[in-house]
């Protein structure tokens, strides 16, 4: 092992440990939430960095994978005000993802006023190609509301993948549009009207269901689909 690497590895154990200490985690509750022992957590916060499955698996529980694997926490990933397109990054390593002023809402759903790129955030593309999203039209889009509760929380940032071909999105959690209206939701794809059941995590909220006459006459679609979430506000 090359000194740059010992000194990279050294870094990670050092940031996991100060992410660990930030959620208030000990870690037995490490331990507990994979399945292993607290030894081997303590062994990833003295001697080797975590593998990279398992720092994946931790994001369930709030950590801040970004922070980690880059030393960029939630207040330093917001780098810039975009202008126009510009999405140059600080390290070549480094992928500029924009945030899109779009609402996305957990709730009843919030008003778009613009889709232009307000914000961007740099994220490790060794960690995006470590999930199979380096690949991906990436935006990042805030939760509002707690219909989505306990997966999603009011004010959780949530890495999006943007799709034009509906049929990438059948199912799962979901950025939706309808008329001037974005929501995050959780859909099944309907095969045989051709529709879509669209639900919410928090069971006071009641299921409804999107007729093809809807999707047709581009009253509704897919925006993106969800496939982390970046930051928590809630653990």
């Amino acid at each position: 092992m090359s000194s740059n690497q010992l000194l990279k590895d050294i870094n990670v154990c050092h940031l996991f440990k100060k992410e660990r200490n930030r959620l208030n985690l000990s870690q037995k509750d490490i331990a507990d939430f994979l399945g292993m022992s607290s030894k081997q957590v303590s062994r990833w916060e003295t001697q080797i960095a975590i593998p990279s499955d398992k720092l994946s698996l931790l994001a369930g529980i709030g950590f801040d994978v970004n922070f980690v694997l880059t030393g960029q926490n939630y207040d330093s990933l917001v780098i810039a005000t975009l202008h126009g397109s510009n999405l140059q990054t600080s390290h070549e390593d480094l992928v500029a993802v924009p945030q899109y002023d779009l609402a996305a809402s957990a709730g009843g759903g919030a008003l778009i006023t613009a889709e232009h790129p307000i914000a961007r955030f740099e994220l490790s593309n060794r960690w995006l190609k470590q999930n199979n999203l380096h690949n991906k039209r990436l935006t990042v889009v805030p939760v509002r509301g707690d219909s989505m509760e306990s997966t999603l929380f009011d004010g959780d940032l949530t890495l999006v993948s943007l799709i034009e071909d509906q049929t990438e999105a059948r199912e799962g959690v979901c950025v939706l549009r309808f008329d001037d209206e974005v929501f995050v939701k959780r859909i099944q794809y309907d095969f045989k009207s051709k529709g879509y059941n669209v639900s919410s995590d928090n069971k006071a909220y009641s299921d409804f269901f999107v007729e093809a006459v809807d999707i047709e006459n581009g009253r509704f679609n897919v925006v993106g689909k969800v496939e982390r979430v970046l930051q928590r506000t809630k653990f």
